[in-house]
């Protein structure tokens, strides 16, 4: 049976000296201030090549190593440049262990996507896009808040970093030898877009809520992250007959539900890592129950997720910021009625 030492504040590692669990403070310290390397804690007196947030892979299939992103402080950078502190070993490893069998499976496009979630994927599919999240909140512990030089701090200054060491502990459990319970995992949900204007790839996440969304050609995949599966199920009938394929802007709606169902769950799981051998991810489940549904909860969320289509969104013959000023009363759809059935136009 394999030992490990626990230190005084929670970090775990084994008799090699390699890192199990980081602690919060571990975490918090290494990774996200010193910017060690974001998988085994490794500071940059060894190797380093850095990870790029959004896989290589990804940047060829939708042709963004030279395309910009914008920075919430209004700055753009490049995709291609677009990287955390990872050391050589540990790049490899994520390589091997989640890049190269996930981008076979998103590379052949969405319904290769969903038979591989619906063949025992789904799991898979959900580590990979865990680490995604956490490699672009991470980052922002680089992004100033500003571009204005006189104005100190970056944008990681203001998370709640308890929300984003549960992300970590998932995104680089396999690199440590960790299993995870079935039960810790969140909600995955798969939809197949129509064909894109202008271009391949869109993201958008939310820390608070744990959720993101992912487009990439025809597939969109949107994960809940700490719901253990929760608003999967209430939100399951809802959801039955959305239409298919779903445009961007109702793809952003749904997310927006999903964002919002997560929010109002009253009592949140609790995850911990356990070491027997292998160690574990494991959850305490309570019973599930929801604060009182608040409409302006889900519409502000939606109006945040839009980004840049809110500028082309028109409601009730406003545009602009008064066409989100109506979102945000948590009162529009451009799915449902206002029954909460599927608008006629869709059946």
């Amino acid at each position: 049976m394999k030992a490990f030492v626990v230190g005084p504040d929670g970090t775990a590692e084994d008799f090699d000296g390699r890192r199990i669990f980081f602690s919060f403070q571990n975490f918090k310290d290494e990774v996200c201030r010193k910017g060690n390397c974001f998988v085994c804690g490794a500071a940059r007196n060894r190797t380093f090549n850095d990870e790029h947030v959004f896989p290589n892979w990804l940047l060829r299939l939708c042709g963004l190593q030279q395309e910009t992103l914008t920075l919430p402080n209004g700055n753009k950078v490049k995709y291609g440049t677009y990287k955390i502190p990872c050391c050589s070993a540990c790049n490899s490893l994520l390589g091997d262990i989640c890049e190269t069998p996930i981008s076979k499976v998103i590379s052949a496009g969405y319904q290769a996507t969903v038979d591989f979630a619906n063949s025992g994927g789904a799991n898979a599919l959900k580590v990979w896009l865990s680490l995604i999240f956490l490699k672009v909140h991470l980052r922002d512990f680089k992004n100033k808040i500003a571009l204005d030089n006189r104005i100190p701090g970056v944008i990681g200054d203001e998370y709640e970093l308890g929300e984003l060491h549960h992300v970590h502990a998932i995104a680089r459990a396999a690199t440590a030898g960790i299993k995870i319970d079935d039960d810790v995992f969140g909600t995955l949900a798969l939809f197949q877009i129509e064909p894109p204007s202008n271009d391949d790839f869109d993201y958008c996440d939310n820390l608070p809520g744990q959720g993101m969304l992912i487009r990439i050609k025809d597939l969109a995949l949107l994960h809940i992250i700490d719901d253990c599966g929760a608003t999967a199920g209430v939100l399951s009938k809802k959801m039955q007959y959305l239409p298919h394929p779903i445009s961007g802007i109702q793809l952003r709606e749904v997310y927006a539900h999903y964002l919002a169902a997560n929010i109002h769950i009253k009592d949140r799981p609790v995850f911990r890592t356990e070491f027997p051998y292998p160690p574990k991810i494991a959850v305490d489940l309570p019973e599930l129950d929801f604060h009182p549904y608040e409409p302006t909860v889900f519409g502000k969320l939606f109006a945040g997720a839009l980004g840049t289509m809110a500028e082309n969104v028109v409601v009730d013959g406003k545009r602009g910021k008064e066409a989100i000023e109506i979102i945000e009363t948590g009162n529009v759809s451009f799915i449902f009625d206002e029954n909460g059935k599927l608008k006629s136009a869709f059946l």
